[in-house]
């Protein structure tokens, strides 16, 4: 036997008896301490058994606390190749998204877990890709990952968003670059009719929010005639549906200067008025509303993730609790307030109460209307609730 065969790390990993069966019942991510028999190190591809031996498909090992990201079945019993293994999952994920990958269409082609991809987010803006890797094991097979979408999806442009801080649990840089193609600062997508731009390389998450398609489609249609309030607007994209779907205003309010900057060049481009931007604290701004008595008919609050950890949950949900009483003392009579969290640690249940909690003790009842997720492009494996980060009550002033 050669030294090279001796060192080469098996394809086999083995988990505990109870680990296993949690694995049968959907669990996706697995610990250390889970695994019978098998390396972890170096990161790669392996076929994952049971106690006894029994195939439980195929997963990720990394260097951090998850030892082990389940990668979905694979026939055979085998570990495929890294290029055999990417062309089917990727394959199978554009097939998911096939009308949504028109030149002009912004979408998410790859979603982590829910694509069997765990580790790997792939968002598509027209010809220019942007990935996030978030797993030791994916990084060292970007080779057979950045090919095949160029040559299967005609990109120009591909680009790692790697400043996660999710990345340092696996030893990764913090990073953005390009990975092919020519250097593009904008992208154009168009959705619904509006046209928006995207900032790849220095826009937030991976240039634009892709996860509330729904959501500004739910905001256009309640939009008409109404004043809109747009809170932690970024680049005012509520606003402008807002505005689409006959608002009669829209007071988009943000710190960032030159994303307000972006939401006027967009409401421009898109022939929309009405428009009137505020830069500054939100906290803040809803204050000084309260003060002047202003009301608006329909009230969008998309705060950023104020609980990153589990630690972080207690705080976030006084600054959420805060927020969504003052945006809701600022609903005129039968408004509506789209009110959202994105933070992953922050379950369902934990959020809808704290909304009750913010609505007690109003002068005015306030009632549930509809829950609202990612869209379908952000598919969640039932299991995996970790995976569920994206949150959005509508909610409706009755009464005095």
């Amino acid at each position: 036997m050669s030294a090279e065969t001796r060192t080469r790390p098996s394809t086999d990993l083995q988990l505990h008896e109870r680990a296993a069966g949690f694995a049968r019942r959907g669990q996706a991510w697995f610990y250390a301490d889970d695994v019978a028999a098998g390396e972890v190190l170096p990161p790669r591809l392996v076929r994952v058994r049971d106690e006894g031996g029994r195939d439980l498909g195929l997963g990720f090992t990394g260097p951090g606390r998850l030892a082990l990201r389940r990668a979905g079945p694979w026939p055979d019993g085998a570990v495929p190749d890294r290029e055999a293994f990417f062309a089917a999952r990727l394959q199978a994920a554009m097939e998911a998204r096939a009308g949504a990958l028109g030149p002009q269409d912004g979408v998410r082609l790859v979603h982590g877990e829910g694509d069997w991809l765990p580790g790997l987010v792939v968002d598509r803006y027209g010809p220019v890709l942007v990935l996030q890797v978030t797993s030791a094991a994916v990084e060292g097979m970007l080779d057979a990952i950045v090919p095949f979408l160029v040559e299967r999806l005609a990109a120009e442009t591909v680009i790692a968003r790697h400043d996660l801080a999710s990345r340092k649990h696996e030893g990764l840089p913090l990073e953005v670059r390009l990975l092919h193609g020519r250097r593009s600062e904008t992208a154009a997508i168009v959705e619904d009719g509006l046209r928006h731009t995207v900032r790849p390389f220095a826009g937030h998450k991976t240039g634009f929010y892709l996860d509330q398609r729904p959501a500004r489609g739910l905001v256009r249609s309640l939009a008409k005639g109404r004043t809109v309030l747009d809170l932690f607007c970024y680049q005012g994209a509520f606003s402008l549906a807002a505005l689409a779907g006959g608002a009669v205003s829209a007071v988009a309010v943000d710190e960032s200067e030159a994303a307000l900057a972006s939401a006027n060049e967009a409401a421009k481009a898109n022939g929309l008025t009405g428009l009137t931007t505020h830069a500054g604290n939100v906290f803040d701004f809803l204050r000084a509303q309260r003060d002047g008595k202003q009301e608006y008919g329909l009230i969008v609050l998309d705060p950023p993730a104020f609980a990153k950890s589990r630690r972080e949950v207690e705080g976030a949900e006084r600054g959420y609790r805060d927020l969504n009483r003052q945006a809701l003392r600022l609903l005129a009579r039968d408004g509506f307030l789209v009110t959202c969290t994105c933070s992953h640690h922050l379950s369902w249940e934990r959020f809808e109460e704290m909304v009750r909690q913010a609505a007690a003790g109003l002068p005015f009842r306030v009632v549930l209307r509809q829950r609202l997720g990612a869209g379908p492009d952000h598919p969640t494996a039932i299991t995996h609730v970790e995976s569920e980060y994206l949150k959005v009550l509508l909610l409706q002033r009755l009464g005095a």
